[in-house]
């Protein structure tokens, strides 16, 4: 006998940021720019007027008020260290932070409750992009100019910070490995070397570096009080 469909079972907080994301995404592609706009623009002058339309190229609307960069007006307000998490630089970005999202995101949820991996996310994303620019300056000067000459967006880092969160729950309960779904992990290596060694080495390992390590500081001071006072397992996988 077919199961039957389960709607409400999708509907999850990562599930949801994913829409969002992609929301956003359209929103800053095709929303249609005023006149005697003067602000930053995606359109790629090497591609077709037909071929900037169907990639999203045309647009940019969204990343000149909420993107982070040296380039943009007013481009390094605190406010923009947050809305940046939620735009995108292509659609091929957005694809590869969707999947991560919906795999990473939806175990997260089973571990801390929907409500912490959404603190989490946003919190890690907005504390991350705060230390990458600066630490990345000291390490490799001569790069420096060429990174904050270009904006800054992208959901990656919140979604590292709760890949560093999950660790943390696993070392505090190590069999709770074997429960993790073998998509999730598949898609959770993919996604980790994928976008940070093999498509952007640089920059963007960097960030996902600082991500990372602030989710599993983050995990641990969530759970370690649990631990210490031996109040049982976190949040125990279903």
């Amino acid at each position: 006998m077919q199961k039957k469909f389960e709607f409400k079972k999708y509907i999850t907080t990562s599930n949801i940021l994913i829409v969002i994301l992609v929301i956003f995404y359209l929103l800053d592609c095709y929303l249609p720019l005023p006149d005697g706009y003067t602000g930053y623009t995606a359109w790629d002058d090497e591609s077709s007027p037909a071929l900037n339309y169907i990639f999203g190229s045309c647009g940019g609307l969204l990343s000149n008020y909420l993107a982070m960069g040296m380039t943009l007006e007013n481009g390094t307000a605190i406010y923009r260290h947050l809305t940046n998490i939620f735009l995108h630089g292509g659609l091929l970005h957005l694809i590869a932070n969707a999947i991560g999202l919906y795999f990473i995101g939806n175990y997260t949820e089973k571990r801390f409750g929907w409500w912490l991996t959404c603190i989490l996310f946003v919190l890690i994303g907005f504390t991350e992009s705060f230390i990458t620019d600066p630490l990345y300056a000291v390490l490799a000067p001569d790069k420096a100019a060429e990174v904050a000459s270009d904006i800054s967006v992208g959901a990656s880092g919140g979604i590292f910070g709760l890949v560093g969160a999950s660790l943390a729950a696993i070392f505090f309960n190590i069999k709770s490995f074997k429960k993790i779904s073998k998509p999730t992990l598949i898609v959770s290596a993919v996604y980790g070397v994928l976008t940070t060694y093999i498509v952007s080495f640089g920059w963007t390992t960097l960030c996902h570096n600082v991500a990372l390590l602030l989710g599993l500081a983050f995990g641990t001071i969530i759970i370690l009080p649990f631990y210490i006072l031996k109040k049982g397992k976190y949040a125990e996988t279903k």
